[in-house]
């Protein structure tokens, strides 16, 4: 009979424990808000970039040779030449062409590269990243 009375005790003691574990919801540590900036000292952000790569895809020419195509756009205040660079990995080949694209202010630009590699090549075994600059 001890035992048993033991073996009660014991679970009743994990059940207390694990009840005040997990009774409550966890809350929140750590400051509210982050900390005010020194004095005299405003904080250094980076602003987000004028030009950003809006969409781009991939299709066959009537060569059969990959073309990629997208658009670039100018979130800054000022007309911009955007350099687009896209680079394609076949493999372990690696293939890189630029354009350059003119884009006013607040607007949206199209632009277009042509490699000399093969669609069915490229579809088989590749990848792409388009950058702009």
């Amino acid at each position: 009979m001890k035992r048993r009375s033991l073996l009660e005790a014991a679970a009743g003691v994990c059940t207390a424990v694990l009840a005040g574990c997990l009774g409550a919801a966890p809350r929140a540590t750590g400051p509210r808000n982050p900390p005010a900036a020194p004095a005299g000292e405003p904080r250094q952000t980076t602003p987000p970039p004028a030009l950003v790569v809006g969409t781009f895809d991939f299709e066959a020419t009537d060569a059969g040779t990959l073309r990629v195509f997208g658009t670039v756009e100018n979130r800054g205040e000022t007309q911009t030449t955007a350099t687009v660079t896209v680079t394609a990995d076949i493999g372990d080949e690696r293939v890189e062409t630029q354009t350059s694209v003119a884009v006013d202010s607040d607007s949206t630009a199209e632009w277009s590269v042509v490699f000399d590699v093969e669609y069915a090549r490229f579809t088989s075994n590749g990848s792409l990243s388009v950058d702009v600059g």
